[in-house]
């Protein structure tokens, strides 16, 4: 089984080239998914609202799941109803590897801070 990190890759689309030959980006990083995310391969998209529930909101599993707003912005020319519950699944879990990474880094970031 493939570890969620190879199921994705930072993705930052160009818009145009400008006439001095520098180029132009969406301000906005997607996500896009690679070979490993199975058939959803090729599709990218991005997030949108993120909110992280309270504790009392615990479901039968006893998990506190994310809940968040996205938005396809290249389907890789699947249709809206190639897109089941796996797909909601899948970019939730890697929504959890890119929040937890964020805090792993900025908490290795404060105690190197520290330390100096």
């Amino acid at each position: 089984m493939s570890d969620i990190k190879d199921k994705y890759r930072y993705v930052i689309r160009k818009i145009k080239d400008r006439d001095n030959g520098s180029a132009e980006y969406e301000k906005d990083t997607c996500i896009g998914l690679t070979d490993e995310a199975g058939r959803y391969q090729g599709v990218i998209y991005k997030y949108g609202e993120v909110s992280i529930p309270n504790e009392d909101e615990l479901n039968s599993e006893g998990d506190l799941p994310f809940r968040f707003d996205y938005v396809i912005v290249d389907n890789n020319k699947y249709p809206e109803e190639y897109f089941k519950d796996d797909f909601r699944n899948l970019i939730g879990d890697i929504l959890v590897d890119i929040i937890t990474n964020s805090v792993d880094e900025d908490l290795t970031e404060e105690l190197d801070e520290e330390k100096n």
